[in-house]
């Protein structure tokens, strides 16, 4: 290209940057939006975590939980109950020969309560017996 075509199309060339500046401004400006967009997600996100953690940790805290892993203690016969420990945030109980019944009951108790479960363990003793153990903390 020589100079006098460029002076012929000086105007369109200005034109042309301008759309070309325009464009990129766009494609920076949805870029940016997009990141500000998963970033609020996040930072939510995050909130409802800590927040969870907080409700944890002050039910954790109360008297009522260790109430709740006192029922593990009655929750079937004395005979059934082979080791039942509970020691400041932690509890250790071993079940023999329970029915299929009992076992549901206990894993549902323990799955409404608000512990962690470190270890649980289920096996088959018998014909329609079981063996429960499970250890948790809170």
């Amino acid at each position: 290209m020589n100079l006098l075509t460029l002076k012929r199309f000086k105007n369109e060339l200005i034109i042309f940057m301008a759309l070309l500046f325009v464009a990129f401004s766009l494609f920076y400006k949805f870029s940016a939006q997009e990141r500000v967009a998963l970033e609020k997600k996040e930072m939510e996100a995050s909130i409802v975590e800590i927040s969870k953690v907080s409700e944890l940790k002050s039910f954790w805290n109360s008297k009522k939980i260790k109430k709740e892993a006192n029922k593990f203690k009655t929750i079937v016969a004395k005979n059934k109950v082979k080791r039942f420990e509970k020691r400041s945030r932690k509890l250790v109980a071993i079940y023999k020969d329970l029915s299929v019944k009992e076992l549901n009951t206990i894993s549902k108790k323990l799955l409404i309560t608000h512990f962690e479960i470190t270890k649980l363990d289920i096996s088959q003793s018998g014909k329609d017996r079981f063996n429960m153990e499970f250890t948790c903390k809170w």
